[in-house]
């Protein structure tokens, strides 16, 4: 959240029950300092005693919030990065192991190369490459063509998700509540529409898949906002979420200072367990769990934790490759990384 801009101070807020049982009774998890416009106000994270899901309470009401965003951002949105389709291996990887349509002409089509349809034989051998190919990070927004392939991108700014999920041959839409955003990304020819969900009028079973790239945490109710995903999605359909996880190694590391709690902007808090089970009710199965590397995340956290304990030693090793290095592949191989994707489809 490094965009945001200090001095918002007009910060109303609601006792919230939680969005799983409806429960109001919570323990204390921790509280943190406005680290994001530094107000002299203090966020508190609170687990429901019920069901152990963890919100932000006290949080914004939706009109401080709506306020804060657009205090946060009146520098007017940019148009989405370039994205051109993918390359290389990756593209051989999709278009033979993911169902992805031609991509465009490019390199001979000698395997494994783009636009090579390998024999079964061939293909079978090939698994190994393409799976090791399909693993890498960058390989992780590219969900199994589906279908007519129609996606909605949940949350999606000014399109950048949008753009490189129709380079790659989707027929991509996004919806976002910033008007700014979504007129950044119509001028650069991109679908994009105005709203939320549940919110909008969708056609039911209008999509093949969604995806919500750090969008679940912000919204009032997860679980009313999946459900609306679900009715949109076709059967069969899947859904791709991303969000940070409250049970990561890099959480329980760096406690109020980790970096992703982000209050109080991020109302709900996921484990892996509370989002499959959100999930769940939701009417969505878990399929997949993947977690996703960010040395980002383990650098702003140092930084934090060196802002609360004044500490030098702190501020030095958030500049330290080697050792942000070591903790992000520590947490990624116990598969307890601070941004966590889970792929689900309707049940």
């Amino acid at each position: 959240m490094s965009d945001l801009r200090a001095g918002f101070c007009d910060w109303r807020m609601e006792d919230a029950p939680c969005d799983y049982c409806g429960t109001g009774e919570a323990d204390l998890l921790l509280s943190t300092p406005d680290r994001l416009f530094g107000s002299p106000l203090t966020f508190r994270l609170v687990v429901c005693r019920k069901c152990g899901l963890a919100r932000t309470n006290p949080r914004p009401t939706d009109e401080s919030l709506a306020a804060a965003y657009r205090f946060a951002h009146e520098t007017p949105a940019g148009p989405p990065n370039r994205c051109g389709p993918p390359r290389g291996l990756l593209r051989w990887a999709l278009m033979n192991y993911r169902g992805y349509p031609p991509m465009g002409a490019g390199e001979p089509s000698a395997a494994p190369g783009p636009g090579a349809r390998p024999s079964p034989v061939t293909q079978t051998l090939l698994a190994p490459l393409a799976a090791m190919v399909l693993r890498r990070r960058k390989a992780a927004v590219y969900l199994p063509y589906a279908g007519e392939g129609r996606l909605l991108d949940f949350g999606c700014g000014s399109g950048e998700n949008v753009a490189r999920m129709a380079a790659a041959g989707w027929k991509a839409e996004g919806i976002d509540l910033s008007a700014e955003a979504v007129a950044a990304g119509r001028a650069a020819g991109l679908a994009l529409r105005v709203g939320t969900l549940p919110g909008m009028d969708l056609p039911r079973e209008s999509f093949d898949t969604v995806t919500a790239w750090g969008s679940l945490e912000h919204v009032p109710s997860p679980l009313a906002t999946l459900r609306a995903i679900r009715d949109v999605l076709r059967p069969g359909g899947r859904l791709l979420v991303s969000v940070p996880g409250l049970d990561s190694l890099p959480a329980a590391w760096f406690g109020r200072a980790w970096y992703p709690l982000c209050l109080p902007l991020h109302l709900t808090h996921f484990t892996r367990a509370t989002l499959s089970r959100h999930l769940e009710a939701a009417g969505l199965r878990g399929e997949r769990f993947i977690p996703i590397r960010s040395g980002g995340y383990v650098r702003e956290s140092f930084r934090y934790l060196a802002d609360d304990t004044g500490r030098r030693v702190h501020r030095a090793l958030s500049r330290s490759r080697f050792i942000v290095g070591l903790l992000v592949y520590w947490a990624l191989a116990a598969r307890r990384t601070s941004l966590m994707v889970v792929l689900a489809g309707r049940a």
